[in-house]
């Protein structure tokens, strides 16, 4: 039996998942508790070389922004240090940024050569694994925004369910775009196809505030939802007020009602 082609690190998570689902017998998967990514650099480069892989996917990471907040220790070692220690020692590496990266005023999408203005913790974590993966020449680093699919990610949560009593609450002063996981992973796939390296921003475009999402995937059907601004939320972590990813690299996913279109009809 041939070796794996693909070595997918959080083969568990949502996005890990719809890669494995894609790649089929050609990938691998790693993830907790079998395999902790901050296990050292030793461990690490004996999971990446017994795997066979030519290439390994990272989709690890620490999403709770807030949690990234009042734990950045964790969120640097897990963004920074460890995707430090994969691009050292992965043939070719694929990992994951946030379009939290830019967070000063915007009216127009953001692209890969703008200057990046983090966040947060989880953004400034996120960017500086960024810049140890761009570093070694044999990496594609993706920065996207609210994946979703299935009954995971913004869109399912925004839409909410139908037997649940009670509005709920989204926020208005916030716009980006959001992310079908499926095309993600149909787009990092062919631009491994096409031997593409460096940065690439990968989202379905059409900016919108959560606000403006729910009231669209709620429609006719439920409660209207409520407006609501971040600094009424209180979080501890600042969130980009304008962070709309758009791409110079030539690769553009569906459009955002396109992709909603379609996670209806996969979810109804």
């Amino acid at each position: 039996m041939s070796r794996p082609v693909f070595l997918v690190i959080g083969s568990a998570g949502l996005l890990g998942r719809h890669f494995m689902s894609a790649l089929g017998d050609s990938a691998t998967g790693l993830d907790l508790p079998e395999f902790d990514l901050l296990g050292g650099c030793e461990a690490v480069r004996s999971a990446v070389r017994s795997s066979g892989a030519g290439v390994v996917i990272n989709c690890a990471a620490m999403t709770d922004v807030d949690g990234c907040e009042e734990h950045p220790a964790a969120a640097y070692a897990l963004h920074r240090d460890a995707v430090g220690i994969l691009a050292s020692v992965s043939p070719l590496l694929v990992t994951f940024g946030t379009d939290h990266s830019f967070y000063g005023p915007g009216s127009a999408p953001r692209l890969e050569a703008d200057p990046t203005a983090p966040a947060n913790t989880y953004a400034r974590s996120k960017l500086q694994g960024e810049a140890l993966a761009l570093g070694t020449g044999r990496s594609v680093v993706v920065r996207t925004s609210w994946l979703f699919a299935g009954d995971r990610g913004i869109v399912p949560y925004l839409a909410g369910d139908p037997s649940r009593t009670g509005p709920v609450r989204a926020v208005t002063d916030q716009k980006a775009c959001v992310t079908y996981a499926p095309d993600l992973v149909d787009a990092v796939l062919s631009i491994l196809r096409d031997g593409g390296m460096g940065l690439y921003h990968l989202v379905n475009p059409g900016e919108v505030s959560p606000f403006e999402l729910a009231a669209e995937l709620r429609s006719g059907s439920m409660e209207d939802p409520i407006p609501v601004r971040w600094e009424d939320l209180r979080l501890p972590a600042r969130r980009p007020r304008y962070s709309a990813l758009g791409t110079s690299r030539g690769y553009v996913l569906p459009s955002r009602q396109d992709a909603l279109n379609r996670w209806r009809r996969n979810n109804g």
